[in-house]
């Protein structure tokens, strides 16, 4: 049951991009000398030390403008900004240590710890904290919980963080109501109702040869409305991401498309699929096969990219994959 309330209220929560997201990855690489009263162990805590002050500095630069005087604070205490941080190599040659670490970075928080006084700058205007989901079941199978919390991070409704976490709460209802057995096709049906804050019930029915199978489709048909009111027409040079969750990635890859392939100049996601695939929308001077090619070289952290085809010329096919952790 499509309505315009429901449209609308969810539209309001779905500005995904890079500036928008609650912590974005960035690299640095740091060196340190090995000799005198530094042995090797201290030249590599210095040189991790000096990495994550990088991976700071990279994202000071991409905020842009700020103020002087701030900017000097927050690099004075680089340990209190990159406490979340990921070591992609860390090794000396005997002479030197080198350090490289991919850092999880607060960028909203940043933008207002460097924002001029007295002036909204519109990096910092922009930025918005997506909710946590505070989500109240009756009568439903817990697995359906979890079903429906990714769906509505992978469409960029919710945060994919603990419950109580600190920011705005998104809070909904689902109740689930056994039917009983239908006469055809002599299965179980499950009736879901789906109440968001601001928009009408959402109510599906479902169907299965047991009540936790048939509350499972009614899942199934209730994620496939929310994301047909979420998606968009999309138009010109377009990449389908296919598995995107969780929701950090599709944002990562996002950075990693506008800084490192030449011919993007924006990218924004456009639609959300019933599958759960995510439309990202790609301006440039690119065609879709100069796209293709030059995806393969794309590095998102923690995830590598499975290059697929071309479609109706100016669609990417595109998989996000995990990277085995070593």
């Amino acid at each position: 049951m499509r309505t315009t309330a429901f449209a609308a209220a969810l539209a309001a929560l779905v500005a995904i991009s890079s500036a928008n997201a609650l912590a974005a990855p960035f690299a640095g690489t740091g060196h340190a000398g090995i000799g005198g009263n530094v042995d090797g162990m201290k030249a590599r805590d210095q040189a991790l030390e000096r990495a994550r002050k990088v991976a700071l500095e990279a994202a000071i630069e991409q905020l842009g403008a700020s103020d002087p005087t701030a900017r000097k604070q927050v690099l004075a205490a680089p340990g209190t900004w990159t406490r979340s941080y990921r070591v992609l190599r860390q090794d000396d040659d005997g002479a030197t240590a080198t350090a490289v670490v991919s850092v999880e970075i607060d960028t909203a928080r940043l933008a207002k710890a460097l924002a001029v006084p007295g002036a909204a700058t519109p990096t910092s205007s922009s930025l918005v904290v997506l909710p946590t989901l505070e989500l109240k079941l009756s009568e439903c199978p817990p697995a359906l919980e979890g079903e429906l919390r990714r769906a509505l991070v992978a469409a960029g409704v919710v945060r994919d963080v603990a419950a109580g976490s600190a920011g705005p709460v998104f809070s909904a209802s689902l109740e689930c109501r056994k039917l009983g057995t239908v006469t055809y096709p002599r299965q179980v049906a499950v009736r879901e109702q789906l109440q968001l804050v601001g928009s009408a019930p959402i109510v599906t029915t479902g169907f299965g040869e047991d009540a936790q199978a048939a509350a499972s489709d009614a899942m199934m048909r209730l994620i496939g409305v929310i994301t047909r009111d979420l998606a968009r027409p999309s138009e010109g040079l377009a990449i389908r991401v296919a598995a995107p969750w969780p929701a950090a990635r599709v944002r990562r890859l996002e950075r990693a498309l506008r800084d490192s392939v030449v011919g993007v100049q924006s990218v924004r996601v456009s639609s959300i699929a019933s599958d759960g695939a995510v439309t990202l929308q790609v301006e440039g001077g690119l065609t879709a096969e100069e796209l293709q090619a030059r995806l393969p070289a794309v590095q998102v952290p923690g995830a590598s990219l499975v290059v697929g085809e071309v479609e109706a010329s100016h669609v990417v096919h595109i998989r996000l994959q995990a990277i085995a952790a070593p």
